[in-house]
């Protein structure tokens, strides 16, 4: 069962930098989050990409892109974080 899912956008307000975190109560409490990868525009760095990607190259840094956080919405993810800590109570004091 989904107990709901949060948007939290990045101060930037770019539409890449959103993260999204769905919690879910099934037997095993827990959130699940999302974030956009980096892509770039069409164009040179995308054929070289491209080309890069044919041949296996994976750089050793992984895929990064930031978030930063707006202070208002700490509050939002601390209520979607302490329903996941109570779920995880109730599910210990089960077994």
């Amino acid at each position: 069962m989904l107990d709901g899912t949060e948007y939290l956008e990045c101060a930037c307000h770019s539409d890449e930098h959103t993260l999204r975190f769905t919690l879910s109560l099934d037997d095993d409490p827990e959130i699940y989050t999302s974030v956009f990868l980096g892509s770039y525009p069409w164009g040179w760095r995308c054929i070289l990409t491209g080309i890069k990607y044919l041949f296996g190259y994976k750089c050793k840094f992984g895929h990064w892109d930031c978030f930063i956080m707006k202070p208002e919405d700490a509050e939002r993810l601390r209520v979607v974080l302490d329903k996941l800590i109570e779920a995880r109570r109730l599910q210990l004091g089960k077994k």
